[in-house]
């Protein structure tokens, strides 16, 4: 089996190619170690240098989109398939326009295409409908196989009885385990003795920002003392400057979690919404690992794909865009702390197995289903 997987450098403003960060990154390295000849080709929407390396067996490619070194690296592949180096299956991933090139050089190759969906990709803000059509409606009908990232995308999008899987967002348990908090505390520059609560990742309104905030004013106001510590990159219009809040900046991924293992209390204030009603945040897997006690809306996000987690914290968790609520559930955990243990099988190792099998899987599957190669 030759996988190309094709998937996007930058996003969950995390660098996937510096940070060896997220599925995309992840799948192909842990099929590399089971003995697969996967390659890892990223494409940099921002950058203008093309940059490869090895990881380990893994060959690495990263190429900006500006230019016509993605156009190249295109044709190589094309190439590879006369020279009998093609790829069986590419699996692209990122956004339907990475995705539409995944299914171009599968069709010339022969490969099998495998379209993974972890968010939905109709719900970004630079996806659009030329002329109506509906790129993302095309791919998903037209794909040899589907990935998804969450129990609620495949239920919208996908059926299992199809050959569709889901292939949930693996935590790197070397990196994501408890840690000490006095050291983390240090690490990053936070007081030793003071009650934190936390929460780390994209600073925006529809994430319940500045819902988490005004829970912090609340809980100070009626005499806790307690300090909110933020960190991750901000949307405009989100004003950190308010008391009794600590703002670390856009940390890298590698000191993530050092942060979660700096604070009392993790909160995870989002509100529902299409795009992360579908999602499946890697975020509450992280939390879990690091044993830390989480103060969470009640969004399909965490109730979808972690009923016995959200069974667990039933109690921590509030209203989403109830500032109020999102209070009470803070104290609760700070009073009565409850943390949910990490589901078996979350692990990158365990999902990039997942994701292996229904690779394997698929040219049967597809025979067995009139499907084309």
């Amino acid at each position: 089996m030759k996988v190309l997987f094709i998937g996007k450098r930058f996003y969950t403003n995390r660098d996937a190619l510096e940070e060896r960060y997220g599925r995309i990154y992840q799948l192909p390295l842990h099929w590399a170690r089971q003995g697969v000849e996967p390659r890892l080709w990223l494409i940099d929407y921002h950058g203008r240098r093309r940059e490869q390396r090895q990881d380990e067996t893994l060959g690495v490619d990263s190429t900006p989109i500006r230019g016509l070194a993605w156009l190249f690296r295109a044709a190589g592949v094309v190439v590879d398939r006369l020279r009998g180096r093609a790829p069986t299956h590419i699996v692209a991933s990122g956004d339907a326009y990475i995705g539409l090139l995944g299914w171009c050089l599968a069709r010339l190759t022969g490969a099998y295409f495998v379209f993974d969906v972890y968010d939905k990709y109709d719900e970004f803000g630079g996806y659009r409908k030329p002329l109506g059509w509906n790129l993302f409606g095309f791919l998903l009908r037209n794909a040899d196989q589907r990935w998804f990232a969450s129990r609620r995308l495949l239920a919208q999008l996908g059926t299992e009885e199809s050959g569709d899987a889901l292939v949930m967002n693996g935590i790197d348990t070397n990196y994501f385990r408890p840690l000490d908090m006095q050291e983390s505390r240090k690490r990053l520059g936070l007081p030793k003795s003071e009650v934190l609560v936390g929460y780390f990742g994209s600073l925006s309104f529809e994430r319940g920002v500045t819902d988490l905030i005004e829970a912090v004013r609340h809980l100070r106001d009626g005499g806790v003392k307690v300090k909110l510590v933020l960190a991750g990159k901000a949307e405009a219009g989100i004003h950190l400057s308010s008391s009794g809040l600590k703002y670390l900046g856009n940390l890298p991924h590698s000191e993530v979690p050092w942060a979660l293992s700096a604070v009392d209390v993790v909160a995870v204030p989002y509100r529902n919404s299409a795009f992360l009603d579908a999602a499946s945040s890697v975020k509450f897997g992280e939390i879990m690992a690091c044993s830390r006690p989480v103060a969470a809306t009640a969004t399909p996000n965490l109730l979808d794909n972690f009923p016995d987690s959200a069974r667990i914290l039933v109690a921590r968790l509030a209203e989403p865009g109830d500032s109020k609520d999102l209070a009470r559930a803070i104290l609760k955990q700070l009073e009565e702390p409850v943390h949910s243990p990490l589901p078996d099988k979350m692990t990158s190792q365990s999902i990039a197995l997942v994701a292996l099998d229904s690779l394997i899987g698929l040219e049967s599957d597809a025979a067995a289903r009139g499907r084309r190669k």
